[in-house]
C-alpha cells in the first residue's frame, strides 16, 4: 500500500476487510491518469502475491465530475 500511494499519479490508495466476508478485502484506488496506473502495474503482480490471491474481480471506471457531499 505504500509503495502504491508514494507512486505519481496516486490520490488515493485504500485495502480494507469485507465486514460480511472473511475471505475477501476491497481495494479502492484513485490514480490521476490512465499512464499512472499503467506504470504502476507494470507487469502486473509477483508470484508470491500472484500465488495468495484465490480470485479477483476488477473493475474501472472513468469518472467525469465529482463533489464533496459535506
Amino acid at each position: 500500500m505504500r509503495a502504491a500511494r508514494e507512486s505519481p499519479g496516486c490520490l488515493d490508495f485504500a485495502l480494507s476487510a469485507d465486514l460480511l466476508d472473511p475471505a475477501r478485502i476491497n481495494i479502492l484506488e484513485l490514480w490521476e491518469s490512465q499512464a499512472a496506473v499503467d506504470s504502476f502495474r507494470g507487469d502486473g503482480v509477483g508470484e508470491e502475491q500472484g500465488a495468495a490471491i484465490r480470485s479477483a474481480s476488477v473493475h474501472e471506471h472513468d469518472v467525469a465530475t465529482t463533489r464533496r457531499l459535506a
